[in-house]
């Protein structure tokens, strides 16, 4: 796995350490769309020098390299995806369980909808509600 990891990174222009391929690991071992928190928790059983702050550096680096996806449907928290293909994503007002939502086909703008000299990069689509285990 830790090939796999290394030429994950490398593929996006990240230079591998430990602890770039410890958090990529977790993330392609773990699709939970975890924090930052989360990933530490799991990790400094086996690193125990790890700090939290370590683990924001890494998420920033993968983000600023397209690497891993920076969510912002938690209101509490950032979480972070590493799934690559496009899909949308359901976040559990109560619980804030979050949970990957297939896209039949790709978002786009309503046709006439100006974007006033903006260029769109991403777009984000979350739906937002309770999930089955709050809805009980």
């Amino acid at each position: 796995m830790t090939s796999q990891v290394t030429e994950y990174l490398q593929r996006h222009g990240v230079r591998p350490s430990a602890q770039r391929i410890a958090v990529t690991r977790f993330m392609m071992e773990n699709p939970v769309h975890p924090s930052a928190e989360v990933i530490h928790d799991a990790l400094v059983k086996e690193m125990p020098t790890l700090s939290l702050a370590t683990v924001y550096n890494t998420l920033r680096v993968l983000v600023d390299t397209g690497a891993v996806t920076m969510l912002n449907v938690d209101t509490r928290n950032a979480r972070y995806d590493l799934i690559k293909v496009p899909h949308a994503h359901f976040c559990c007002r109560r619980c804030g369980s979050l949970h990957d939502v297939p896209l039949s086909s790709p978002v786009v703008l309503p046709d006439g909808m100006s974007l006033g000299g903006f260029e769109i990069e991403d777009v984000d689509v979350c739906y937002r509600g309770l999930c089955d285990k709050c809805r009980e």
